[in-house]
């Protein structure tokens, strides 16, 4: 078959085709521009020696890609100019180089620290998860109670106290449960200063209480009563609370000369309880003044946000034997006491800002009182109403009620 010789009209390179090729569109090999491959000439065409090729007739009119034409000698390329823009790219590299030589290794090391530390925590572990703490014995919460009232600067709370009390050993008159209610507050400063009230209602009777002291001395009033200097805290706390306002424990505790609680932990065992509204707590049961006393206590704070005081315990004739005769008195009074007494705080602020003013405020002594409206308040010889003396009130007998089941 002979072949012919043309040229790209583009980029001038020479092609060799067979005739069945005329009249087709072609891609130039070098240049890729599409042109048309010429005519053959007429008469003979001297054949290369090398690769002869050849085309199907029925493919001539088909488009077809420079892969069956060989270009005679090497291809011709394009020159490109060297401009601004080599220049520029030169410099970038060059940074890029500089830049990874200088920080490469910090970057590396950083990146992959961070790696590291991410799949370590992210890697699951067979270490089986740590023991939960033990559970504090009762001498320990009880400490934990006394260090948290005596780190304070400043207390107060605010709650209601609600009772059912059978006063018919002691006033005749009284007969059955003696149902109550009352809302009781108490605000506490160092070093000495402190405020204590309470107002119930027993079958329709009001009656309140006050103990204070602003750093003039203290004083308590009960009932219909005025105000009265007494000689101690302990004993205006008494006096004004004698008719069971149950806070005054929880000054007791804030004032940690007459905190006995802690060192008398082996009055108390550990039972069980509902959490109460939401909180917590520890719950210790235990004996005072020959009635039975149950804490809750907050296993977070370990405040104190309820006490319940249950009448109707024996006397330890032991301890009883070590009172003074008026402290002797009236315990035996309370002992014949029946029912129960719960005290409720809703409201506990810790440090708050008070001054003496907080604690000394004018007090209106209730109407007269009816013979119930004080059970456990009696009289001593003179008409004298009988006070507990110092520490007292904590004053823990041995026995402990059983936990329930």
């Amino acid at each position: 078959m002979n072949e012919f010789k043309f040229s790209c009209p583009n980029c001038q390179q020479n092609i060799e085709a067979t005739p069945e090729y005329s009249g087709a569109q072609i891609n130039c090999p070098v240049c890729q521009t599409l042109i048309v491959v010429p005519q053959a000439p007429s008469g003979p065409v001297p054949v290369p020696q090398g690769t002869k090729l050849s085309k199907a007739p029925s493919s001539v009119n088909r488009m077809v890609t420079a892969a069956p034409f060989i270009a005679q000698g090497a291809p011709v390329r394009r020159k490109k100019k060297k401009g601004p823009a080599l220049i520029v790219g030169l410099i970038v590299a060059a940074g890029a180089v500089s830049a990874g030589i200088n920080y490469g290794p910090s970057l590396y090391a950083k990146y992959f620290q961070h790696e590291e530390a991410a799949a370590a925590e992210q890697a699951p572990t067979n270490a089986p998860p740590p023991p939960p703490p033990p559970e504090l014995t009762t001498a320990e919460i009880l400490q934990k109670v006394a260090e948290t009232y005596q780190g304070l600067d400043s207390f107060a709370i605010k709650g209601q106290a609600v009772g059912a009390i059978d006063v018919s050993q002691i006033n005749r008159m009284a007969q059955g449960l003696q149902n109550s209610r009352a809302t009781v507050a108490l605000q506490l400063g160092r070093p000495d200063n402190y405020r204590m009230e309470w107002e119930r209602t027993i079958n329709g009777t009001a009656v309140k209480g006050v103990a204070w002291c602003s750093g003039k001395g203290d004083f308590a009033a009960l009932g219909p009563n005025p105000p009265g200097k007494v000689k101690s805290r302990e004993a205006a706390l008494n006096a004004a609370g004698i008719s069971t306002p149950l806070c005054a424990l929880i000054a007791e505790l804030f004032f940690n000369e007459t905190n006995n609680l802690a060192t008398q932990a082996d009055a108390f065992a550990r039972t069980n309880g509902a959490a109460l509204s939401g909180q917590k707590c520890y719950i210790l049961n235990g004996e005072l003044q020959a009635h039975n006393i149950v804490l809750w206590i907050n296993r977070s704070t370990f405040l104190i946000p309820q006490i319940e005081y249950d009448f109707g315990g024996k006397l330890d004739e032991a301890a009883l034997k070590k009172l003074p005769a008026a402290d002797r008195d009236q315990m035996m009074r309370i002992s014949k006491l029946k029912g129960n007494v719960v005290e409720t705080y809703e409201t506990v602020e810790t440090n708050p800002k008070l001054t003496a003013a907080s604690f000394e405020r004018p007090y209106t002594p209730s109407p007269a009182a009816t013979a119930t409206a004080a059970p456990a308040a009696g009289r001593q010889r003179g008409g004298q109403r009988p006070t507990v003396g110092a520490g007292s009130a904590t004053q823990l007998t041995r026995r402990v009620r059983p936990a329930p089941q």
